[in-house]
């Protein structure tokens, strides 16, 4: 059992972890979009849409078993080995179960519909969704001791090892198994690290009772999991149904491109705000200092990448995938756009869970699902980019709800919420559209990788410039160290 980390310390652990974290991020973006780059040279469309709707199929069972069961680890103020016990085996078990009815039910729906190619790949990715069910309590304890550092590092040698191993798979002409393998070798890293790095092994067996007593806050956990679940896929659906396995294949590279740029970004704080938050959720004053500190460190820092790369995507990505996958640019760039309020989102969740409000976290990913699922209705049979379109519009229009749900939740003002967020949301928007202005009227005479140059230089000034203009805190912020810098300067003298 971890002793909780005094509240006085979070914002120190959160910007001391941060580091850690972060290159963790730009190691695994860095191998997944190499992997992006690379195995679209050697995979088609339809490649990606058969390992797309292999995890569909596994969907029902990744919410069950990805992490649901073991958030008390996370959440308790005190977590007891049989407790530990009983929610790796139950995971494991339900992974186990769900995985076979899988097996058995596309058995019969593959064939059925037209793809029954598909059903040896949904059986191989059964089993590595049990892999990875089966290194959540360790990773959940390690989380909770907060040891991100080695957990950072596992991370970074999983994305390097397991981009070797899908690469020579690929120029193997391995087809749609070159992922499946990329996905086994990472897991298997990351199961047997998760092990090896918090020193726990299961000495027991499921107790009913340890799990009566923590399924209010579990149930809580897999609504919010469940939703957000039904959330991603129900695009992919959309684009499986209206366009097959070659529209499956367009939407899932440019949302594994947009997921690494996401990633990257926001998987830092994402990672620690639950641990984080959870250790000072009785003080209000430090909790709410560590969502303010928390939202700004992801909009100021995140937001104008999503919309630079957003901005110089559709002149980027086509360079990067190849010719067959030429269309991905726009909507890789639409998707991208619409991670905005997806990061901000990870600490609305966080913030709510850590208070023990899991349920209320699930009311508002349900909202934010049915506007999805009604854009969808509408929009999807338009095409691929206006599936993707459906995902930006929903995450605006149901910002608002978001917001008051977190203030029900947990006290933190409406009016502080976007006092936060606005101001680094309004630069990078107004950056995104002059970088993507300015790429219109370059000539097709400048060599690309100049073009992208001048635009991502021209993007850092002026996101530079309307942050300090639009974002008041941004100036006091610099004023205060500028004069701390003074009087350090004359207590010296």
């Amino acid at each position: 059992m971890a002793a909780p980390i005094p509240a006085g310390e979070g914002r120190r652990d959160l910007l001391k972890k941060f580091g850690w974290t972060s290159l963790s991020s730009v190691t695994q973006m860095l191998a997944g979009i190499a992997s992006v780059i690379v195995l679209t040279r050697f995979l088609a469309p339809s490649d990606y849409g058969l390992f797309g709707i292999a995890f569909i199929a596994v969907a029902l069972t990744e919410v069950l078993t990805s992490g649901a069961m073991s958030s008390p680890v996370e959440q308790k103020t005190e977590i007891s080995r049989r407790e530990l016990n009983s929610l790796f085996w139950a995971n494991l078990s339900l992974a186990v179960l769900c995985g076979a009815l899988t097996i058995a039910i596309a058995a019969v729906v593959a064939p059925a519909a037209g793809w029954p190619e598909a059903l040896p790949v949904i059986g191989a990715v059964c089993l590595l969704v049990t892999l990875t069910s089966a290194g959540i309590v360790p990773e959940s304890l390690l989380r909770r001791r907060q040891e991100f550092k080695p957990l950072a590092r596992a991370g970074m040698w999983s994305a390097v090892i397991s981009l070797a191993a899908g690469l020579a798979l690929a120029i193997m002409g391995a087809g749609v198994w070159a992922l499946v393998g990329l996905e086994a070798v990472r897991r298997l890293i990351l199961l047997t690290a998760a092990f090896i790095l918090s020193k726990w092994r299961p000495d027991g067996g499921i107790d009913v009772s340890v799990l009566r007593a923590n399924l209010p806050f579990i149930t809580g956990m897999l609504a919010a999991g469940a939703l957000g679940r039904l959330d991603r896929l129900a695009p992919q659906v959309a684009a499986t149904v209206f366009f097959g396995p070659a529209g499956l294949g367009l939407l899932t590279v440019a949302t594994r491109i947009a997921d690494q740029i996401q990633s990257f970004v926001a998987q830092p704080v994402g990672a620690m705000a639950l641990p984080v938050l959870a250790n000072v959720a009785a003080d209000r004053e430090k909790f709410h200092g560590l969502m303010a500190d928390a939202w700004r460190a992801i909009s100021i820092a995140t937001f104008p990448m999503l919309a630079g790369f957003a901005a110089i995507a559709p002149l980027l990505v086509p360079m990067m995938v190849g010719e067959a996958f030429a269309a991905v640019g726009l909507i890789s760039a639409v998707t991208v756009l619409a991670h905005l309020r997806v990061v901000a989102s990870k600490v609305n969740i966080a913030a709510t869970q850590a208070a023990g409000k899991a349920m209320t976290a699930s009311a508002s990913i349900a909202s934010s699902f049915a506007a999805h699922i009604a854009l969808l209705v509408v929009l999807a049979p338009l095409g691929v980019l206006a599936i993707a379109s459906a995902s930006l519009l929903r995450g605006w229009l149901t910002w608002p709800l978001a917001a008051w749900f977190v203030k029900s939740t947990t006290g933190f003002g409406l009016a502080r919420q976007f006092a936060i967020l606005v101001p680094p949301m309004a630069a990078s928007l107004v950056m995104g559209g002059c970088v993507y202005g300015l790429s219109g009227l370059l000539g097709p005479e400048l060599p690309a990788f100049a073009a992208l140059g001048l635009l991502i230089a021209s993007g850092v000034v002026i996101y530079t410039a309307a942050l300090w203009l639009l974002d008041p805190w941004v100036r006091t912020a610099l004023a205060s160290g500028k004069l701390k810098r003074k009087l350090r300067g004359g207590h010296r003298q």
